[in-house]
């Protein structure tokens, strides 16, 4: 799908160009050292419950916002999965670019997903069966295969299956 080429071709630079707005608030700001301790104590005791599971995928959520009145808890998802080569857990999620209507998919590590705003410092964890891991993992490992339901045009109003406008947890629930 051609909606993949910018992060296929750019990750690296896409990564290294947008880490202080891809799903954060938009006004740059220096993290407080108390939240980047939060955010990599999560990270740290995430990682020990996933190698603890058993599991080589994970559905994996994070508190971003204040969800409360709508009875939800969690507000972003990704997935989840051991790198065959390190052992570390890595997400590919997808992530809105500063409140416009460009999203793409990103790959990060435990510590970068959590450092993301959060309102709480909880994760959220469904372990998917075995089956569904084993199809999953590859998609996950590979650029290309992991995009085939991206679609760059984002709306925070879209709603799953929707063709013209995608949101940030409708990528993985497809």
């Amino acid at each position: 799908m051609k909606a993949w080429r910018p992060f296929a071709a750019g990750l690296a630079v896409t990564a290294a160009l947008l880490p202080a707005h891809a799903g954060r608030n938009c006004e740059q700001r220096t993290p407080e050292a108390d939240t980047v301790v939060r955010a990599m104590d999560l990270a740290e005791r995430t990682a020990r419950t996933l190698d603890a599971s058993g599991a080589d995928v994970v559905v994996l959520a994070r508190a971003g916002q204040d969800l409360r009145k709508y009875r939800l808890r969690w507000s972003h998802l990704g997935l989840a999965y051991r790198d065959a080569d390190t052992g570390a857990w890595r997400i590919v999620h997808k992530l809105n670019q500063c409140g416009s209507d460009r999203a793409d998919l990103y790959r990060q590590g435990l510590a970068e997903f959590f450092l993301d705003d959060l309102f709480q410092y909880r994760a959220g964890i469904a372990v998917p069966t075995p089956e569904v891991q084993r199809r999953l993992l590859p998609v996950l490992r590979d650029n290309t295969r992991a995009t085939v339901l991206h679609t760059p045009h984002y709306s925070m109003l879209a709603y799953p299956w929707a063709l013209q406008y995608q949101q940030s947890n409708q990528w993985a629930i497809e």
